[in-house]
C-alpha cells in the first residue's frame, strides 16, 4: 500500500479525485463505490468542480445503516445524493443501493454482490477509516474474507454517529455493508483519511506489519491497489 501525505484536506480531496477521474476517462461507465461520510467531503468538492460527464458511470453503495428507511435523514444514501450524485449528471437508474429495510439481509447482500459481478467489479473505491479502524462497517474482529453482511454495529461507530442524525442517534444497532473480500477485489482503492482525530488510528494502521482482524483496515496493507492519502493533521 503506497501513502501519500499532503498539506491540507482540500488537497487530498483534489489528489483522490484526480483518481477517479481518470478511471471515468478511460472509462465511461466505470463502477464507482464511494464511502457516505464526512471525509469523503473533500474528494466530493473536487469531483464536482471539474464538472465531469457521469452520465454513463455506475455506482453501487458500500454501506448502509440498517432497519432505517432510505429517505430518513442521516442514511448513507441522502448523504450520497445530497453531497454528490444531486450535483452531478449521475442517472438514478445507474445507482444501486442497499434495501435497510429488507427481512432477509443475506438475500440482499447476493442482490447487491451480484450486481458488482455483473457489471464486471468495481473500478473505482473510495474509502475512509474509522475511529476504530473499521472499513465501511466491517467492524473490528470481522474476517479478513469476510463476504458482504448484516453487521452489529460497535460500540465506537454507536458513539460517533450521532453527528450524521442531528446529534441524536437513532434506534438502529446494526448495518448492512460490502465485505472486506469484496473491497478488497476493488481495480483502485484510494484510503482517504483526515483530520487530527484520526491520527491514532493512522499510527496504529502504519505500524501493522500483517493483518490483524482488530484492525479492519489493514486488510489493504498488502495490496498494490490501495493508496493511503492522508492530510498532515492525520499523518501528525
Amino acid at each position: 500500500m503506497k501513502t501519500s501525505i499532503f498539506e491540507t484536506e482540500t488537497e487530498a480531496g483534489r489528489y483522490t479525485a484526480d483518481g477517479a477521474a481518470r478511471v471515468l476517462a478511460n472509462k465511461n461507465d466505470a463502477v464507482f463505490c464511494l464511502a457516505a461520510g464526512h471525509s469523503s467531503l473533500p474528494f466530493f468538492d473536487a469531483l464536482i468542480a471539474m464538472d465531469l460527464d457521469f452520465s454513463k458511470a455506475r455506482f453501487i453503495e458500500l454501506d448502509e445503516w440498517m432497519d432505517l428507511p432510505r429517505d430518513a435523514a442521516g442514511s448513507c444514501a441522502g448523504f450520497l445524493h445530497k453531497n454528490f450524485f444531486n450535483k452531478t449528471n449521475a442517472k438514478e437508474e445507474n445507482i444501486v443501493l442497499f434495501d435497510p429495510l429488507a427481512k432477509d439481509g443475506e438475500a440482499e447482500c447476493r442482490r447487491i454482490t451480484g450486481t458488482i459481478a455483473d457489471w464486471g467489479g468495481i473500478d473505482y473505491l473510495l474509502l475512509g477509516m474509522g475511529l476504530n479502524g473499521h472499513l465501511a462497517l466491517n467492524e473490528p474482529g470481522c474476517l479478513p474474507d469476510c463476504a458482504a453482511h448484516v453487521a452489529p454495529l460497535s460500540k465506537t461507530t454507536l458513539e460517533v454517529s450521532p453527528k450524521y442524525f442531528g446529534g441524536s442517534m437513532p434506534p438502529i444497532s446494526r448495518g448492512i455493508t460490502l465485505g472486506l473480500a469484496d473491497i478488497k477485489a476493488a481495480r483502485l482503492i484510494h484510503l482517504l483519511v483526515i483530520g487530527s482525530h484520526k491520527k491514532e488510528i493512522t499510527r496504529r494502521l502504519l505500524a501493522c506489519t500483517k493483518t490483524d482482524p482488530d484492525l479492519p483496515a489493514s486488510v489493504l496493507l498488502e495490496l498494490d491497489t490501495t493508496e493511503l492519502v492522508l492530510d498532515k493533521a492525520a499523518a501528525s
